[in-house]
């Protein structure tokens, strides 16, 4: 599933990116899917409950990534004025907002 995601950045980012890139982009795939798992399983999760939050939250994986790569040297910076251009950057808590919790019986 990695491998598709990192395929659709690819094809979604155009000339940004080169083949030499796609290690990296492999690494921001990844913090995204652990960070989806995180909040999917708070109390951990098994191999295919991973395969399963990557199958039904794959948008948010790849818009996640693609906020990673975007923000590459603006890491920790909420916000951006030089020259009369301004930029702020939206907060990272809200691509995972549509990752529902499960939760367990004690």
């Amino acid at each position: 599933m990695e491998a598709e995601i990192l395929q659709d950045i690819i094809i979604y980012l155009g000339d940004e990116v080169g083949e030499a890139d796609k290690p990296l982009l492999l690494i921001l795939i990844n913090r995204a899917i652990r960070k989806v798992c995180a909040k999917r399983y708070p109390w951990g999760y098994t191999d295919k409950e991973k395969d399963m939050a990557v199958e039904r939250y794959r948008d948010t994986i790849f818009e996640a990534a693609v906020y990673y790569w975007a923000k590459q040297g603006a890491d920790g910076e909420s916000s951006h004025s030089e020259n009369g251009i301004s930029r702020s950057y939206q907060n990272e808590a809200d691509i995972y907002f549509d990752v529902i919790p499960m939760v367990k019986v004690l």
